[in-house]
């Protein structure tokens, strides 16, 4: 077991040597409430000017690349991930912090937006101001970037945070304050509680909190929307997905079987734009089925650092992998690739023509097993592909940008690769988020900035009339002039 609770503390041991790592206290409601309280009336990180926070910022992810060595080490004793999967986590996360540190300085700045022509003696703009208080409850896929991302544009924005980190991983979390802490100061702007869904639940239902912040799976998420629900309280949730990649018959077949392999397998495929499910044209389903065959045939997960693929991190996912691989193993087609150590780590797998009504088609799996499927024509790909109801990333594989564009435009899918897989979530400049069952909002970009602000209207005059015109008891001599410039202006 990766983790237990002993004397009111969680216990992480690591999935990959199943060994005792470290431990944390679990907050009390009352640490939490605490916390919140402190965080809803600190205001020396609010009131900082925007090109102040955002130079903290930035010098603190400096701070952490200067301790990366500490930090990968915490991330790889809590989760057994491959020293690629952990260079790639924190790679993403300094490009995130550097990015966004720039993209704020213009994208939360007041915006002028035009008055009108009857206006002109009025002054419009935007104010991205902080919403206050943002509770943030992360995975533990990605126990620094995820966390982190959402943290660092709630910051940015102004907002102070509370953020609950996985039960499974908050070690990365531990380390990541104490050197907030440390370097930057401003402590009570980025706090941290420690639990499960009780914990989380407190932040949810919490009166002090502004703004919910959630990446996990689509069973949570809408149990978060309603409790949001009854307040109105803005929620960014960013769910499960199948994650769909397309190969049409004209497509570099190389590269999108590799794209499949690499889409489908990294982290063990834990992750929440990981490929799937591939849907192949007909005319060339049999050769890339061959052809992903062989190669995974040569991909192993196990404990040896010249293995592939890590553990799956959390009994729980364990279960549904295996639950999903059973219920397919003797109606479906299954190609393995290799395994070695103990149960925590599980084959790649390739399940051909799974069963419509499978697990395997309708459930998100999170787990290093892709299912391929063929397709006669468009109208049948983009109903396989809607039919769960998710839409959060997908890829396509082709030459012809016609025919790709035109797919692209029927599919409800919050993001899209185009001859490459799952590479849009690391551009910090792209928005990232999904529909439907994959979640509410975005995060990155200009538009994951703002998800933490509220967008203010203001309007105020440049010069005052000594009476305005729409006041009332205005002479009749001004509504005439008001028609007779309405018709020079807008008749044509």
């Amino acid at each position: 077991m990766p983790i237990c609770i002993e004397n009111n503390k969680i216990i992480i041991s690591s999935p990959s040597t199943l060994e005792k790592v470290g431990e944390v206290k679990i907050s009390s409601i009352e640490d939490v409430e605490k916390k919140l309280n402190v965080a809803s009336n600190y205001k020396e990180w609010t009131s900082l000017p925007l090109s102040r926070r955002c130079s903290l910022i930035n010098k603190f992810r400096k701070i952490v690349f200067n301790n990366k060595k500490l930090v990968e080490s915490i991330i790889k004793s809590e989760t057994g991930k491959k020293d690629f999967v952990i260079f790639a986590e924190t790679l993403s996360f300094f490009d995130h912090a550097k990015s966004m540190s720039k993209i704020a300085k213009t994208a939360l700045k007041n915006s002028k937006r035009n008055s009108g022509l009857l206006f002109k003696n009025k002054k419009a703009y935007v104010k991205y101001e902080p919403l206050g208080v943002v509770g943030i409850i992360s995975p533990w896929n990605f126990s620094l970037a995820t966390a982190m991302k959402g943290t660092i544009e709630g910051l940015l924005a102004g907002n102070n945070i509370v953020l609950k980190p996985s039960e499974y991983t908050p070690l990365t979390i531990e380390i990541i304050k104490k050197l907030w802490d440390e370097n930057i100061g401003y402590n009570d702007a980025f706090q941290i509680v420690h639990g499960d869904g009780k914990v989380g639940s407190i932040l949810v239902k919490s009166d002090l909190t502004d703004v919910i912040s959630f990446t996990g799976s689509t069973k949570v998420g809408l149990e978060i929307a309603k409790i949001c629900s009854e307040t109105l309280k803005p929620c960014i949730l960013e769910l499960g997905g199948k994650d769909p990649m397309i190969v049409l018959k004209d497509a570099s077949m190389k590269r999108a079987v590799e794209s499949a392999l690499y889409a489908g397998l990294f982290n063990a495929g834990q992750t929440c734009i990981s490929t799937e499910e591939v849907f192949v044209e007909n005319e060339i389903f049999d050769e890339f089925l061959e052809s992903l065959s062989v190669k995974i045939k040569n991909i192993k997960s196990g404990t040896s650092d010249e293995d592939h693929l890590g553990p799956i991190i959390t009994p729980a996912n364990k279960q549904k992998i295996n639950e999903h691989l059973n219920e397919i193993k003797n109606t479906s087609k299954v190609v393995y690739g290799m395994r070695s150590g103990h149960d925590n780590f599980i084959a790649p797998a390739i399940v051909v023509e799974p069963n419509e009504n499978s697990k395997i088609v309708n459930e998100e799996t999170f787990g290093p097993v892709v299912s391929i499927r063929s397709f006669k024509n468009e109208d049948e790909l983009i109903n396989k592909i809607h039919k769960t109801g998710y839409g959060l990333s997908s890829s396509i594989f082709s030459n012809n940008k016609k025919r790709i564009h035109r797919i692209v435009s029927r599919l409800k899918i919050g993001n899209v690769n185009i001859n490459d897989a799952m590479t849009s979530y690391i551009i910090p400049s792209l928005p990232y988020g999904g529909e439907g069952k994959s979640g509410l909002g975005k995060q990155h970009g200009v538009e994951g900035l703002r998800s933490f602000c509220r967008v203010k209207s203001v309007l105020e005059n440049r010069f005052n009339f000594i009476d305005e015109p729409m006041w009332w008891n205005r002479p009749k001599i001004i509504e005439k002039l008001l028609r007779k410039i309405v018709n020079i202006i807008f008749r044509f």
